[in-house]
């Protein structure tokens, strides 16, 4: 079936990205992929977290909603049933990626949104330009970095509404994947 060869090839490159995040430092390992694929700026191992475990989560949330799909799972149920099942995979997938965008919405090392606006690299040459003038008043080496600023758009008050929703998601699914009793039982669950 075409769901399950999909899920065995995101699984596959998954782990795969797994490995290659991992892999040691190799002596010329870098730069034979750098000269191979003629991108000097290209990173071949430890990839950047920020970036990483947001998109690692959305990748797996979509294996778990092709994998254990409520829609496809109840095919002799109700029509009425099975949309609901439609419905909660497609609410794990939006779900997943709006945990996904809002950490990088919320990451001092992104702030996605301050990205789009402009406003990130405002940020970060303001927060640079205050790390110069304080290296100059006290006679320090003049600093060619700074530190990562603080988002100045975020999601604000919508971040509860956010992971409240994701959270009633993510417990239907484990539900239906785990059964009530694991479920209540790994969600600590009184």
């Amino acid at each position: 079936m075409l769901a399950d060869r999909l899920v065995y090839i995101l699984a596959l490159l998954f782990v795969l990205l797994g490995l290659v995040n991992v892999t040691p430092a190799i002596p010329g390992w870098d730069g034979f992929w750098r000269d191979l694929t003629g991108n000097e700026f290209l990173r071949v191992r430890r990839f950047s977290t920020e970036w990483l475990f947001p998109i690692a989560f959305f990748w797996m949330m979509l294996i778990v909603a092709l994998k254990h799909s409520m829609w496809r799972s109840w095919a002799g149920k109700d029509p009425g049933i099975r949309r609901l099942g439609m419905l909660f995979d497609i609410a794990l997938i939006l779900a997943a990626a709006s945990i996904s965008l809002t950490y990088l919405a919320e990451i001092e090392a992104v702030c996605l949104i301050d990205v789009f606006t402009g406003d990130r690299e405002r940020l970060m040459a303001k927060a640079l330009q205050a790390e110069v003038e304080f290296a100059k008043l006290y006679g320090l080496p003049v600093p060619d970095t700074a530190d990562d600023p603080g988002c100045l758009n975020t999601t604000g008050s919508w971040l509860i509404l956010i992971m409240f929703a994701a959270i009633v998601v993510f417990l239907g699914y484990n539900v239906k994947v785990w059964g009530l009793p694991r479920a209540i039982a790994f969600e600590g669950v009184p």
